[in-house]
């Protein structure tokens, strides 16, 4: 019995030693910064949402999820409408296998160059069909909430 043990354990520690690491591509993903930077200041939605998976996820603040190319793709038309400009910063990029995740900070002009809004994000990406696509996408203002109006206020605004 002892001899069919070792078999079974050598065996074992053979087929995990021989099976197939995920490669980590952090370089790849370190550079999607660039990327999603260019597809940014092309201010092409459709360009855009081609980061995304096609099951991926925007996660805006103060709103539901934007899910699936079509919604993300709308959800950039209706954001860069307005004129603005984000540039993005990565200040942590990691990945192991075929998981990663970047977080950062943005910053939002006007079409005029005044700064409309910054604050940070956190994007988790994962590796499949031969490219990094974003799965999620969360950002949120450093800005304050606006106060909410009183009570008094708001009941003299329903009359």
């Amino acid at each position: 019995m002892s001899k069919l043990t070792t078999l079974v354990f050598v065996t074992l520690l053979t087929a995990c030693a021989e099976a197939p690491q995920p490669q980590t591509d952090l370089d790849g993903l370190k550079a999607m910064r660039d990327v999603v930077q260019a597809r940014l200041d092309t201010r092409d939605p459709a360009a855009i949402a081609t980061l995304y998976a096609e099951s991926g996820s925007i996660l805006p603040p103060n709103g539901d999820a934007v899910k699936g190319h079509a919604a993300i793709e709308a959800f950039w038309v209706e954001f860069l409408s307005s004129g603005i400009s984000i540039k993005v910063t990565d200040t942590n990029v990691n990945a192991g296998g075929d998981v990663g995740y970047k977080a950062g900070t943005y910053t939002i002009a006007s079409a005029y160059g005044e700064l409309i809004d910054e604050g940070k994000y956190v994007e988790v990406w994962h590796y499949m069909d031969g490219r990094w696509q974003m799965m999620y996408d969360m950002f949120s203002s450093n800005r304050p909430l606006a106060a909410p109006a009183r009570a008094d206020e708001a009941q003299v605004m329903d009359e």
